[in-house]
């Protein structure tokens, strides 16, 4: 009887924390993937390279460049992406 009750409270706490964690962890706003997706693309746009290793190297370093500004900002929640990473209020 004892175990029961220890198993079925310990399923209720489980699955609360759960439910929970997810809204714990968000910030709150959208993410940056999702604010900068144009300027992204218009910055892999720009990659001209004829080879396959180089342009996938300008198109990962178009995304990660871009994302790692937008994700130092301290606004939260994120409003706004720029092409030059400028990022407005």
């Amino acid at each position: 009887m004892t175990g029961r009750i220890l198993t079925m409270a310990g399923a209720a706490i489980l699955g609360s924390a759960l439910v929970l964690a997810p809204m714990a962890l968000g910030k709150g706003g959208p993410k940056c993937g999702k604010l900068c997706r144009t300027s992204i693309n218009t910055c892999k746009a720009a990659c001209t390279q004829t080879k396959k290793k180089d342009k996938r190297a300008c198109t990962k370093g178009c995304r990660s460049n871009i994302l790692q500004a937008c994700k130092t900002q301290p606004t939260s929640p994120r409003t706004a992406c720029s092409p030059s990473g400028a990022f407005l209020d």
